[in-house]
C-alpha cells in the first residue's frame, strides 16, 4: 500500500485525534463524529494543468451552530519546496467549488520544518503584503517521540513511530508503540490500523531487526508479540482472499468455468508469492541479506501452510540457518 493510501486509512480511522493533535482549537469547535468524507474531489495543477485528487477533503459541522467548515489535508511521504504554492491554489479552487470556509493541513512523514506549527506563505511588494495564506503544518519526523508517547490519543502512538527517538533505539520505540496500543481497549479493527501503520513504516533490519526479535522474547513483552502475530495473520489472510478474488473474478469475466478453475488457481499463486515475499523481507529486516541457498528453498515452496508454519518461527531462531534445522524444507 502507498504512503498516502496508508495515512489516509489511518487519519480517517482516528479523524478526531488527528485535529485533537494538529489543530487543536479548531478541534474544540467541530462536530468531528460528523465528518464527512468527499471523495475523489479533482483539482488543477498550476502550471502543468495536471488534474489531481486532493488527499483528503471532509466537511464538517460547527459546534452550537449549522454552519460547515472543510478540512483539507495533504500528506507527503518527504517534504519538498513549493508546497506552501500548491496548498495555496488548492485553498482558492476549493473556495470557489464550496463556497465554504476551509482549514488546510499540511502532514509531512519525513523532513520539513521541525514539529508542529504554522506556516505562512506571503507575496506582495516590498514590505507590502497584498496576499497572505496560512496553513497548519505537522513534520514528524521534527518532533520527539518521547513527547507524544505519554498522550492519550491512539494516533500519537502510530505517529511517535516516525519521530525522533531520543535516547531509545528504533527497536525500542517499535516496542513502546506497540506496547500503547497493546494496552489501549479500543477495537481490534482500529487497533489493526495502528499496527499496520507502525509495522509498515519501522522496518527493522542488521542489529536492529536482531534486538527488537531480543526484546520480543522478553517475558514482558510476551502479550507484544502475541499481537504482532496476531496481525501477520489476518495480514495473510487478507492477502490470500484477495488473491483468490482477483482470481475468481478473472475466471468469471472469461465466462468459462475452466476460466474460473483457473482464476482461481491463479489467485492462490498469488497468495502464496505475497507469502513468500513476506517470509523473506522479515528473513531480510532481521538478519540482513538472505543466503542464497535459503532464499532458493523459500522460492521452491508451493504453499501456503509451510510458508506460515516459517513466519510464525521466525521470532524464535538465531539464525537463518537455525530456521532450516528447526523444520526440513521441502526442496519444491
Amino acid at each position: 500500500m502507498k504512503h498516502d493510501q496508508l495515512a489516509k486509512t489511518l487519519i480517517t480511522a482516528f479523524y478526531a485525534d488527528f485535529l485533537a493533535l494538529v489543530a487543536p482549537e479548531s478541534a474544540r469547535r467541530l462536530r468531528l463524529g460528523e465528518a464527512s468524507f468527499l471523495d475523489k474531489e479533482l483539482f488543477t495543477d498550476q502550471p502543468t494543468g495536471d488534474r489531481r485528487e486532493l488527499d483528503l477533503l471532509a466537511r464538517v459541522p460547527e459546534e452550537g451552530s449549522s454552519r460547515l467548515l472543510l478540512v483539507h489535508i495533504e500528506i507527503e511521504a518527504r517534504a519538498r519546496a513549493g508546497i506552501g504554492e500548491r496548498l495555496s491554489e488548492y485553498y482558492t479552487q476549493i473556495r470557489q467549488r464550496h463556497r465554504l470556509l476551509v482549514l488546510p493541513i499540511l502532514l509531512n512523514l519525513r523532513g520539513g520544518r521541525p514539529g508542529l506549527g504554522v506556516a505562512l506563505l506571503e507575496e506582495g511588494f516590498e514590505a507590502e503584503a497584498t496576499r497572505t495564506f496560512r496553513y497548519r503544518v505537522l513534520s514528524l519526523s521534527g518532533c520527539r517521540a518521547a513527547e507524544w508517547l505519554p498522550r492519550p490519543e491512539p494516533l500519537a502512538w502510530a505517529f511517535a513511530a516516525l519521530m525522533h527517538s531520543g535516547t531509545w533505539s528504533r527497536a525500542e520505540l517499535k516496542v513502546e508503540c506497540l506496547r500503547r496500543v497493546r494496552s489501549w481497549d479500543g477495537a481490534e479493527s482500529r487497533k489493526d490500523v495502528l499496527i499496520n501503520w507502525i509495522e509498515s513504516y519501522v522496518q527493522l533490519a542488521g542489529e536492529d531487526a536482531a534486538e527488537y526479535q531480543r526484546l520480543l522474547s522478553q517475558k514482558d513483552n510476551e502479550e507484544i508479540r502475541h499481537m504482532e502475530q496476531t496481525w501477520l495473520g489476518k495480514a495473510e489472510a487478507r492477502g490470500l482472499k484477495m488473491g483468490l478474488k482477483q482470481g475468481v473474478e478473472k475466471g468469471r469475466a472469461e465466462g468459462l468455468a475452466k476460466g474460473v478453475r483457473e482464476g482461481v488457481r491463479e489467485g492462490r499463486a498469488q497468495a502464496v508469492e505475497q507469502m513468500r515475499q513476506m517470509v523473506l523481507r522479515r528473513l531480510e529486516q532481521r538478519f540482513g541479506a538472505v543466503p542464497d541457498r535459503i532464499h532458493a528453498r523459500i522460492r521452491g515452496m508451493k504453499t501456503l501452510g509451510p510458508l506460515a508454519e516459517m513466519l510464525e518461527k521466525l521470532a524464535l531462531v538465531r539464525s537463518p540457518d537455525d530456521l532450516l534445522a528447526r523444520r526440513r524444507l521441502p526442496e519444491s
